[in-house]
């Protein structure tokens, strides 16, 4: 058996062998979106973002919900202010989508910016196996963030919905190796 396989059922062995073709459509299927949301980056920004603002909607209405069945005073007042914030910030975030994009997009140029560097520092201070990897992706992590904010405030149309798309890529491009290699599993849980 091949030693990536160690510590693994056989039971999930044979589902993942069973699974295979499935994993590979929705490998597919991933790469189909991100590949879109990413030649939409526009469209897939905006729809990120009106899609968080809904979410917190849904979050106020639930925290709304939740404090009707509460009898003590100060929880109810807890979540009937989060009801009130959660439902506030949705309604901007829906009615304004540009704007949060935008802002959004300052917030995460910033935190790769400061990603990038502690993990940097941490890889110069520190002796650790990954040292070369993990330079390279404080470097990147820096880089992408200097090359946000240097964009910015236009980045802010765009980047959300093209990082969604590279994700949805790479995710996709993940599932598809997985099922390469569980279709190479016998039912047994043998290679």
């Amino acid at each position: 058996m091949n030693p990536q396989f160690n510590g693994i059922s056989p039971h999930a062995l044979k589902q993942l062998h069973e699974n295979a073709t499935w994993y590979q459509c929705m490998g597919i299927a991933l790469i189909v979106i991100g590949f879109f949301a990413t030649i939409f980056a526009s469209v897939s920004t905006l729809f990120s973002v009106v899609y968080l603002g809904f979410l917190l909607i849904f979050l106020g209405i639930a925290e709304a919900i939740k404090s009707s069945k509460i009898t003590l005073w100060k929880s109810f007042a807890l979540h009937l202010l989060l009801a009130i914030l959660f439902t506030a910030c949705g309604a901007f975030i829906v009615f304004y989508p540009t704007i949060n994009a935008i802002t959004l997009t300052l917030l995460l140029a910033i935190s790769f910016i400061i990603a990038g560097i502690f993990r940097l520092f941490f890889a110069f201070t520190h002796t650790v196996p990954h040292k070369g990897w993990l330079i390279f992706n404080g470097a990147c992590t820096l880089l992408l963030g200097i090359l946000i904010w240097q964009q910015w405030p236009v980045s802010g149309l765009w980047v959300i919905g093209m990082l969604i798309g590279i994700n949805a890529i790479f995710t996709g491009w993940t599932w598809i190796m997985l099922a390469s290699i569980a279709k190479k599993l016998e039912y047994t849980g043998k290679e």
